[in-house]
């Protein structure tokens, strides 16, 4: 995976330079808050805070205790509301002291049960979370429920960048409100709700936007990894505007998390279990909350692996989503492109309007229903250069096409700032069909990376690195690229 190198020309606008204040699990919140007498809790700093500033944590593991909600209304606490809104060029950060990783561990609050928990809230724009874990978000609730370890329901313009939310009973990432915000180089995995509705787990998915006005367009979910969650991965039902998951990756979602993350031979069924749920708005009769243009979705250079219903799934959606660069294997079907007949007519017909090119279908699981790629009704769709279609191109794919098919890559580390690990599975070997015609996630796409930091060793006064509008450039823009961080100029070069 290409590298973006970035090298900083220094300038002089001090009046540009955010406030930090620093926190650490031997600090004080009676402390000043410098690099030396650090605070100790997230909501005291927060107080020191103004628009624009970081609060820089400290590596070790926080124990976040019912006495730190921020926020709380008739359904929710807000653990951690962060409210006050960045700019352009000065995002409020929250993030892990370079070369640190802080663990926020969310498992002993309780509330009484009377709340669902979102752990860190985006509350206003221009905001940015890096570089932390959040474990043991609880489920407190024995109803029809759900917790968040991360929830946008009104910022736009955010980062939320190399964040890992497991081990809990909670969502991943859940958006209903804001545009243009991305999700970078996050890993969601062995989540499951153990405690509302028969320990079912049907509400728990990796990564989820379900915004509600047509005009919130411009979410991206980039480089994000969702595995061993107990519902879906990646899910988009009840979507207004169109969104889109660009190089992610998706495997052994829909079971009971084991003691061992990465095992990968015992299988307890929780809830639905596909890999990327790319758009829908229910089965009920009547009408639905489909808006009168439907949102076309984008899921491209995706691997989705060992799911336990579909690899990539279009959920009943009224129109056709773009799939393109996708690798698919071992999911009980890898494409299921089924769509509803209409906004007042609840019956599934085969999936109109999509757009497949590219994509790889190895085996799939369910010999009776299962298949490459079903419910598709191929005159109605835009189908070019698939493994699997159309059918007078199509390939026949054995494991010898491919530089490996050993699923254990899929949970190796990522670097040092984040980036998704090296990874050949399901890489089109030299000299096969697959690479000679560029099908699956391995090609047709310039490689993104990491919002790196380049921490100054005294001031520590930066959080990250991001570009203006936060999502890809362009190869062929990169070397007249501006960049911009909190009052610096960053260049970019591929290396």
């Amino acid at each position: 995976m290409k590298k973006l190198l970035i090298f900083l020309a220094l300038m002089t606008f001090a009046t540009m330079q955010a406030n930090v204040v620093y926190v650490a699990t031997d600090g004080s919140d009676s402390a000043a808050g410098t690099i030396d007498q650090p605070m100790a809790t997230l909501p005291a700093a927060y107080k020191k805070i103004s628009s624009g500033d970081t609060i820089c944590f400290r590596g070790g593991t926080y124990m976040i205790t019912d006495d730190q909600v921020m926020k709380k209304d008739n359904t929710y606490a807000y653990v951690f509301a962060l409210e006050k809104a960045g700019t352009t060029s000065k995002r409020t950060c929250v993030m892990g002291y370079p070369g640190e990783r802080p663990v926020f561990d969310f498992s002993g609050m309780q509330l009484d049960g009377k709340y669902r928990f979102s752990a860190f809230y985006l509350g206003a724009n221009y905001l940015h979370l890096r570089n932390f874990d959040i474990i043991g978000v609880p489920v407190r609730i024995k109803g029809h429920t759900q917790s968040e370890c991360v929830s946008a329901r009104k910022g736009s313009h955010c980062i939320v960048e190399n964040i890992a939310m497991h081990d809990g009973m909670a969502i991943g990432y859940y958006q209903t409100a804001g545009s243009d915000n991305l999700v970078l180089n996050c890993d969601a995995y062995n989540n499951y709700d153990a405690y509302s509705e028969g320990e079912y787990g049907g509400n728990v998915d990796g990564f989820g936007i379900h915004v509600q006005k047509t005009t919130e367009t411009g979410n991206v979910i980039r480089y994000c990894r969702a595995w061993r969650n107990s519902d879906d991965g990646f899910d988009l039902i009840n979507n207004k505007a169109p969104a889109e998951f660009d190089h992610c990756w998706a495997f052994y979602n829909g079971y009971r998390p084991t003691d061992d993350a990465k095992n990968t031979t015992t299988f307890q069924s929780a809830g639905d279990g596909n890999g990327f749920k790319a758009g829908g708005y229910g089965m009920s009769a009547g009408t639905t909350k489909c808006p009168e243009v439907c949102p076309q979705n984008y899921v491209h250079h995706c691997v989705a692996y060992r799911n336990k219903a579909h690899g990539l799934y279009s959920n009943h959606h009224l129109g056709g989503c773009r799939w393109e660069y996708n690798s698919s294997w071992m999911n009980r079907s890898n494409y299921n492109m089924v769509n509803r007949k209409s906004n007042e007519e609840a019956v599934d017909v085969p999936g109109y309007g999509h757009i497949l090119k590219n994509n790889v279908s190895f085996t799939f699981t369910d010999s009776s229903k299962g298949g490459h790629l079903i419910n598709c009704d191929a005159a109605q769709c835009t189908i070019e250069n698939n493994t699997f279609a159309p059918a007078e191109t199509a390939v026949m794919v054995t494991a010898d096409m491919f530089v490996s098919t050993d699923p254990a890559m899929l949970f190796a580390p990522r670097d040092a700032d984040g980036n998704l690990p090296e990874m050949t599975f399901l890489r089109g070997k030299a000299g096969s069909q697959l690479a000679q015609r560029q099908m699956g996630w391995a090609w047709g796409g310039t490689d993104d990376t990491a919002i790196h930091a380049f921490p100054d060793a005294k001031h520590h006064s930066d959080s990250s690195f991001y570009s203006l509008n936060g999502i890809q450039v362009p190869s062929d823009a990169l070397e007249k690229g501006i960049y911009i961080h909190q009052g610096r100029t960053i260049v970019v070069k591929l290396r």
